[in-house]
């Protein structure tokens, strides 16, 4: 398997970041780098370790396109990103609407730099 092929494959997609600056951009972007090796650790074949890299590319679309506008941000939207982070790590996840809730409410007023932070380090706490 061909790591730099799966990174340069994340970096040449310009839809991962569109919806961000430059600093929010390079967050999320070096976030999706480090979950290459954790994604494909223990997998051989190039098939799937590109899947993996595609659901990380999923979610992160997701994270970019709350972040571009965290003051547009809704609950669903943030079990969605959930979704896509079970789906890409193979974790499942628990919520609550109230948690739900309060990550929106607490997204809402973040700059787009800050909420990819706190959304990274949210569905990171998930695993």
């Amino acid at each position: 398997m061909d790591r730099q092929l799966l990174i340069d494959r994340l970096l040449e997609s310009e839809n991962l970041t569109d919806n961000l600056e430059d600093d929010a951009a390079n967050t999320l972007i070096k976030w999706g780098i480090g979950q290459i090796d954790r994604l494909t650790k223990s997998i051989q074949d190039e098939e799937s370790a590109g899947a993996k890299v595609n659901r990380l590319m999923s979610l992160m679309r997701g994270v970019n396109s709350i972040a571009g506008d965290p003051s547009a941000i809704s609950p669903d939207s943030l079990l969605k990103i959930l979704d896509r982070y079970a789906q890409t790590f193979d974790k499942d996840h628990q919520i609550s609407e109230e948690e739900r809730k309060d990550v929106a409410q607490k997204l809402s007023t973040m700059q787009p730099k800050e909420a990819v932070e706190y959304l990274l380090n949210w569905i990171d706490s998930k695993r």
